[in-house]
């Protein structure tokens, strides 16, 4: 399963961010990212924002997580992502979600505005993490969180843009001004995240289908999943 796992990743690396526009990715209800809406109940529980807060999910995608943000959490919650179709399916599922379609490294919101930032697997496919990392620290108000969920490399070094070790992500955070309250590893939902995939739709050459890749060319050591909470300095 591991092996299925690096391999999934080598392919979703190896193609543009647009590979969430895939029609089967696009359609899952909780959307293409390991463990769907418990790892976002998790990030959230840990953030503590309340009715006041105001929270934007970068990369939002069809916005499921603006949806639950809303109606389940009751915060302002705001969805930020650049695919036109995407946006498109999350407003004709939800006409009244504030979706807005912008680059996570230039996001339309106003210096220490915003409470918090919500990063479900759309960090690593960001062309420039500094860039996107100093944006964030501009939007959030002092002590704003920002919580991540994302692939890294549990051991060794890797070479694929995006995916960082652990050491390489506290390390940029730290410099952006961030300091970390949580990581926990959360591989296993990854590995279940390709099991379950592969059980729905027959086999892991579906799966490479979707990335747009027609075979593997390279295979990622170490590959993991974690959850992040970090919080902006005063």
């Amino acid at each position: 399963m591991g092996q299925h796992s690096d391999r999934l990743t080598t392919d979703l690396h190896g193609c543009s961010s647009n590979v969430f526009e895939n029609k089967i990715f696009a359609n899952m209800a909780e959307g293409a990212r390991p463990g769907g809406l418990q790892l976002t109940r998790r990030l959230v529980d840990y953030c503590n924002f309340d009715h006041r807060s105001i929270v934007v999910d970068m990369g939002c995608g069809t916005g499921t997580t603006v949806e639950y943000l809303r109606d389940v959490r009751g915060v302002h919650a705001l969805g930020v992502d650049l695919s036109t179709p995407l946006l498109q399916q999350g407003k004709e599922r939800k006409a009244d979600l504030q979706l807005i379609q912008s680059s996570g490294a230039d996001m339309p919101f106003a210096d220490h505005s915003i409470d918090g930032v919500l990063a479900e697997c759309s960090l690593s496919v960001m062309p420039d993490v500094s860039k996107v990392l100093t944006e964030i620290n501009r939007i959030l108000v002092s002590g704003g969180k920002l919580a991540i969920t994302d692939l890294y490399i549990r051991e060794g070094d890797c070479d694929i843009p995006g995916i960082m070790t652990h050491s390489d992500l506290f390390q940029i955070l730290q410099k952006h001004d961030f300091n970390i309250l949580v990581f926990e590893d959360q591989t296993a939902f990854l590995k279940e995240f390709v099991a379950s995939f592969i059980m729905e739709h027959g086999s892991l050459e579906e799966l490479w289908q979707c990335t747009g890749k027609k075979k593997l060319d390279k295979k990622i050591p170490g590959l993991g999943y974690y959850l992040l909470i970090a919080e902006k300095g005063s």
